[in-house]
């Protein structure tokens, strides 16, 4: 007997949007992203594309950030980026022992919240990032970036709307997030920009963009070439966006990068190299990881 249709599992819908790729900033220099990307969260540098001295892929999971030299210090970003991480008291004790190391001096770098299952830190370019121990937040896989949340003038999540919803075909929802109206739009499994209303001096999002795979490409670019918000030719399967318009007047509605890609991009579903579990490394440094987790109250490692 076929169960009730009421009774059968019922994940979010994808939409137009399948898969959030990376988030991308530029900064000054690849050392301290060394120390606070590879070393302290235990992420891994791709050693395929942007392995050279003027750019950086960090992988996370199947996902990644972006960041280009361009000689210019990173700008300021009022949002938060939230990633699914696969121990959280193992990064807390590495970035600790990092920071007892004064590898971060100098830099904005700091805890500011400890949870049970989260963490919540100020990266050393002053990038809000918020870990999510796996299995706190719904997502796919045990490592990943799960949201990005961009602080905007308070109206404009209407707007956002008509971009997202009508012209990249992405389920949304209206949700109040700590106090604010947010309007979260869906850009792969369980992954999301959060577009979140707040009062401001400066909501100018500068180069930081976000790169996403879209399954009506040519119409996507054809529109946004259309109201002149396309950047460059669009060859090549990506094309890169001025940021949210509207898609009948080309009226800007937000100034944030946008990132389209095809299914036909050769980057499309491509593995991505990740080397966890970062503990059993045969090193001196994992060691006193170890020992550091087991004289912070508080923390423990299974055995």
């Amino acid at each position: 007997m076929k169960k009730p249709l009421d009774d059968c599992e019922r994940l979010p819908e994808i939409g137009g949007v399948l898969h959030l790729e990376h988030f991308n900033f530029e900064m000054l220099d690849h050392e301290i992203a060394t120390i606070f990307f590879i070393n302290g969260l235990g992420l891994t540098r791709d050693p395929y594309r942007r392995a050279d001295e003027n750019n950086m892929g960090v992988n996370v999971g199947m996902q990644q950030f972006h960041l280009p030299r361009r000689g210019r210090k990173t700008p300021p970003f009022y949002g938060e980026v939230g990633l699914v991480v696969p121990d959280i008291q193992l990064i807390r004790a590495r970035l600790e022992r990092l920071d007892r190391m004064h590898r971060f001096e100098g830099t904005a770098y700091q805890i500011t919240a400890v949870g049970e299952k989260d963490l919540k830190l100020i990266s050393p370019w002053g990038i809000s990032m918020r870990l999510w121990q796996v299995g706190v937040l719904p997502f796919q896989r045990p490592l990943g970036l799960a949201y990005v949340d961009i602080p905007v003038k308070h109206g404009k999540t209407d707007e956002l709307v008509v971009f997202y919803q009508e012209l990249l075909k992405t389920p949304y929802r209206q949700e109040r997030l700590n106090g604010e109206t947010a309007a979260i739009f869906t850009v792969g499994p369980h992954q999301y920009l959060r577009f979140r209303e707040r009062d401001l001096e400066d909501y100018n999002l500068y180069d930081f963009h976000v790169a996403y795979y879209v399954t009506n490409y040519n119409e996507v670019r054809d529109a946004a070439m259309k109201v002149g918000k396309l950047q460059g030719e669009g060859r090549g399967q990506v094309c890169f966006i001025e940021g949210p318009f509207d898609p009948v007047s080309g009226k800007s509605i937000l100034k944030f990068q946008q990132e389209w890609r095809s299914v036909y991009h050769p980057d499309f579903m491509r593995p991505l190299v990740n080397r966890w579990p970062i503990i059993s490394e045969p090193f001196f440094d994992q060691a006193e990881v170890v020992a550091d987790i087991e004289e912070v109250p508080g923390l423990s490692y299974p055995a």
